[in-house]
């Protein structure tokens, strides 16, 4: 997954990936030419389907080996089963032989090999890290990482060698493929008007079956404004919803991922390189009073420090602690920091506290902007005498200002999982960018990359959780939520969970399951999975 804020991974939009849309579309509503199509506005997307810009739109025509189910569980999709060797950076995958390419051609352990071989030359952190691969026959290849976090399962996908092995990979980018390319997934292309539309038509010989809705169509725009789905041009869009809340030919649902907004600090420049007023700080927000006022639902948790994707799932994340502006008030006193001239701000030899924050000026088009809740945050500080400044700039220079620490405090994501070079880049435990140093928090990184097996991680990153709760180099305000906005007619979705289809599709219903890392035993497939519908699904499933 992509460090958010990055320009140039996808923004997951749910239009990718598109909908849980099922054969159950009352169609007697929509025109005959509509009946059987579904159309995303897709906001500032790339339009090319090469892995150099990796919009989510490749998740129509390619297929990954994994998906992730609705519990947060990898179940297979080009691999029907898979094991860990005992450090978990060596995974088996045992392929399925009945996916083709929609040239005809079969999928193969070759076309695995040829991918990760052809990305090695690729001018990107995420596609480094491959040691070897192996194909030992068309069926089982098997893939050694250098590192352990392996985001390749269920976001990388593969291209045809047969159609590419002539090329020469140091100029993927350049390939004609990306413009009408072939893929292995549920959904063939068919055309690209540049700035205007992709259009996209199910995959007959998808070796799920043919998807129920026959026509895919993403409709390019300046911003995925409202103005579309209330006029009906569009069925599905993600988008601030708040001018359709009410609106009965709509609902709504939102999908909070690990990423969270925080506040970062400077911690070498002054107030902030006291670790009383970094809490203080923390203590004097209320961050559920943030996420009302930006319409987020409370079932959204409040996490408070790093941690990993199972540990969401299973429920074990630091809250952050409630609002307490009295303690706030006593740890600035211990700080030294009292309002002796009585004009409502507290000041220490004679030096006001007053600080920037820099926010973004623009937000991402599916999320509510940062605006509000910076004003929000203003206010809850002014309440205890701290005057707080803000200055929306536009994201680009949030990214240099944090990689030159060329700041005070700054409004931006913060992703805890699996990203710890980006946590290391912004300076947490080396005291670089963020000018927070802590030696055993550097180690800590080191020994997550280090260590692959799930159970050892879960430890580390309990240590570094209590890290960040002790010295706060950053307030945690709330998880990254998006919103989908969907016509009602389109069935299928469901906030968490299935909100976002790129991130939690419908698991296969083949009855192969898939194999617990490392143990060799083969977990059954979800209760109830075989009667989930999707854009990905195949006739017959839907109820």
């Amino acid at each position: 997954m992509d460090l958010p804020g990055r320009p140039r991974r996808g923004s997951r939009l749910l239009a990718v990936a598109l909908l849980l849309a099922t054969a159950c579309l009352p169609r007697d509503e929509l025109p005959r030419d509509r009946a059987s199509t579904v159309i995303v506005s897709y906001c500032c997307g790339d339009e090319v389907l090469s892995p150099i810009h990796d919009m989510n739109a490749k998740l129509l025509v390619f297929e990954p080996l994994l998906k992730r189910d609705r519990e947060g569980r990898l179940v297979g999709r080009l691999a029907r089963t898979w094991e860990a060797s005992p450090d978990y950076r060596e995974w088996t995958y045992h392929l399925r032989t009945d996916a083709r390419w929609h040239d005809g051609t079969p999928f193969t352990a070759a076309d695995v090999a040829f991918t990760i071989e052809a990305m090695d030359s690729f001018e990107d952190p995420d596609y480094r890290g491959f040691e070897a691969v192996t194909v030992h026959d068309d069926s089982t290849v098997t893939i050694r990482s250098g590192r352990a976090v392996h985001e390749y399962q269920d976001w990388m996908v593969f291209y045809p060698k047969h159609l590419l092995a002539h090329l020469d990979p140091s100029r993927l980018g350049e390939w004609e493929f990306w413009q009408r390319p072939v893929g292995n997934g549920a959904y063939r292309f068919v055309s690209l008007e540049p700035e205007t539309m992709m259009e996209f038509e199910a995959n007959p010989d998808f070796y799920l079956g043919p998807p129920d809705v026959e026509r895919v169509i993403l409709r390019f725009s300046i911003d995925a404004g409202v103005a579309p789905l209330l006029s009906g041009e569009v069925d599905v869009a993600q988008l601030d919803p708040g001018p359709v809340r009410g609106d009965s030919r709509f609902r709504i649902y939102h999908v909070w991922y690990p990423s969270s907004w925080v506040i970062y600090w400077k911690a070498d420049r002054a107030p902030f390189d006291d670790v009383r007023v970094r809490r203080a700080l923390g203590l004097a927000i209320d961050r559920r009073a943030l996420t009302r006022a930006a319409e987020i639902p409370d079932e959204v948790p409040l996490i408070d420090a790093p941690y990993t994707p199972d540990q969401v799932t299973r429920g074990e994340y630091q809250q952050s602690p409630p609002a307490d502006p009295e303690r706030a008030a006593a740890l600035l006193r211990d700080a030294g920091w009292r309002d002796t001239d009585g004009d409502g701000f507290l000041d220490r030899n004679g030096e006001t506290f007053r600080f920037t924050a820099l926010l973004r000026s623009r937000s991402p088009e599916n999320m509510v902007g940062l605006e509000r809740q910076g004003v929000l945050v203003q206010s809850q500080l002014r309440a205890i005498g701290i005057d707080m400044q803000l200055l929306a700039v536009d994201p680009s220079v949030i990214f240099d200002r944090l990689e030159t620490g060329d700041f005070e405090a700054v409004f931006q994501f913060l992703r805890p999982h699996p990203a710890t070079p980006w946590l290391r880049r912004h300076g947490f435990g080396i005291g670089d960018a963020s000018g927070y140093t802590n030696p055993r928090l550097a180690e800590l990184f080191e020994e997550i990359d280090r260590t692959p097996v799930p159970a050892a991680e879960d430890s580390l990153y309990r240590e570094v959780a209590e890290i960040f709760r002790r010295d706060a180099p950053v307030t945690y305000l709330h998880p990254m939520v998006r919103f989908t906005v969907a016509h009602r007619r389109l069935l299928g979705l469901a906030s968490p969970t299935r909100a976002d289809p790129a991130r939690a599709e419908r698991e296969e219903a083949s009855g192969a399951g898939e194999r617990i890392a490392g143990s060799g035993q083969k977990r059954p497939p979800a209760s109830g999975s075989s009667s989930r519908a999707s854009l990905h699904g195949h006739r017959g499933s839907a109820r």
